[in-house]
């Protein structure tokens, strides 16, 4: 975890979650982020159990707050300069309930697979 910049932890052998993150670290100009895989880290750094992280993306903000999810990925894109007027709008009904239960509705859906396009995700 760095100090003073939201943490984002994503799962490394995702290639959704993967690919997230690099949208994020583009978007985050202002290094107001830093990205760490769930799997090289040691458990009490996560901010969440690794059953609850594999669930969405787990987030520790800047004061320490614990985010997971879909208010985790809201909260990191309002941190980044080109994505803060999107996600303001997260925070607005209905936006705000259609985006999470997409997010969900991915997340709860998505399996690793350990084929031959092994380290992608795919929907079921």
């Amino acid at each position: 975890m760095v100090q003073g910049r939201t943490t984002c932890y994503f799962d490394g052998a995702c290639g959704l979650c993967r690919r997230s993150t690099r949208i994020l670290r583009r978007l985050d100009w202002l290094g107001r982020l830093s990205f760490r895989d769930m799997h090289g880290v040691p458990d009490d750094e996560l901010p969440f159990s690794r059953s609850e992280a594999s669930l969405g993306m787990p987030v520790r903000t800047a004061s320490g707050k614990r985010l997971i999810g879909f208010n985790g990925v809201r909260h990191a894109l309002v941190q980044t300069p080109v994505g803060f007027i999107p996600g303001l709008l997260l925070f607005v009904f209905p936006v705000s309930w259609i985006a999470r239960r997409a997010y969900e509705w991915v997340a709860r859906n998505r399996v690793v697979d350990r084929g031959a396009n092994e380290g992608t995700c795919v929907l079921r």
